[in-house]
């Protein structure tokens, strides 16, 4: 039995809670956060008893019975609490972006090549169905790729919510790994350009940027953070792509289930973590079942390597750059 636990009980710490009780054999091990109200309160809605509970990363991580923890906490605090983890011996599952700076991302990236444990960035769709089969067709044309589109809309209801980290980190981030995962190449200049939708709030709503890769491919990305709440979508996301003799388009989360219910239309999750016979399958259980599996199989390939990770880093921070100084940035110049 591998014990596991997670660091961090917001809206993701709790979808991973909820999916390592669903997982066979696996542990959750206890939850940890620095608020002990709201730690409480996910340990009563899952059955969590109070001896499983810590507002002290370190007291869990001197567990002995500790094999490894999800960090499911602010971009900020992933490094410290991944090297405290490393030091103890505990396996690393990290939630994106690992870091909002390169030189915190190679620090990680330096240590993962250092230790002996697993540190997997938790970059969840490559372990989603439908995003491994777009990237399993477009290996199939590799090298004749013209282009791809990347687009990540989100309700604006969510905007302040989320609006402590730039929208490129928390949205795009998803859609640059996708670029690397598929392209396979380095950028060679980056434009892009942003929009204040909220005056009270720091950070831009809408964004756009353009790539062109070292390869010749060009990628366009956009993320705009105020889709109507009316729509009820969680996210509205399309990946479209140009090669030579095809076109492939791809939608997530997709439109195969609406619910229209006292005057409200929503169209809630199959793909990431839907329940199902009371237990939670889709992404998320896919990424932890290949953290259990490299734990437990050093000799297994990684599928999110680190080092793609510190390479999207870097084309988030150029792109930002790039919109702030309103100017073209080429890559190597950085």
């Amino acid at each position: 039995m591998l014990n596991i636990a997670v660091i961090g009980t917001g809206a993701f710490g709790v979808e991973h809670i909820r999916t390592i009780q669903s997982m066979n054999g696996v542990e959750l091990f206890g939850i940890c956060n620095r608020s002990e109200d709201r730690l409480m309160r996910v340990a009563k809605e899952y059955g969590i008893p109070a001896e499983k509970t810590y507002t002290n990363i370190t007291k869990l991580l001197q567990e002995k019975e500790l094999d490894a923890v999800v960090i499911a906490t602010d971009e900020k605090s992933h490094e410290p609490i991944t090297r405290e983890a490393v030091q103890y011996g505990k396996h690393v599952l990290i939630e994106k972006p690992v870091s909002t700076d390169s030189k915190t991302a190679e620090n990680l990236l330096n240590l993962s090549e250092e230790s002996d444990v697993v540190i997997l960035p938790g970059h969840m769709l490559r372990f989603d169905p439908g995003y491994a089969a777009v990237n399993h067709q477009l290996a199939e044309v590799e090298g004749n790729i013209h282009s791809l589109r990347l687009k990540r809309n989100v309700p604006v209801e969510r905007f302040s919510l989320h609006a402590r980290t730039h929208p490129v980190f928390m949205a795009l981030s998803h859609d640059i790994d996708q670029l690397i995962w598929n392209v396979k190449s380095k950028p060679k200049r980056i434009y892009a350009m942003e929009k204040k939708i909220d005056q009270e709030i720091n950070m831009p709503g809408v964004f756009f940027g353009l790539i062109e890769m070292e390869n010749g491919i060009i990628c366009s990305l956009e993320t705009q953070w105020c889709l109507p709440n009316e729509y009820g979508q969680y996210l509205d996301v399309e990946l479209e792509a140009m090669y030579e003799g095809g076109h492939l388009k791809y939608r997530f989360p997709g439109d195969t289930l609406s619910v229209m219910e006292k005057g409200e239309l929503s169209r809630p999750d199959i793909q990431l973590s839907p329940m199902i016979h009371g237990n939670v399958y889709g992404a998320l259980r896919n990424e932890l079942e290949h953290f259990v599996e490299l734990i437990r199989n050093p000799e297994i390939k990684q599928a999110v390597p680190m080092e793609d990770a510190v390479l999207g880093i870097k084309i988030c921070e150029a792109l930002i750059k790039s919109a702030s100084e309103k100017r073209e940035i080429l890559w190597e110049n950085l």
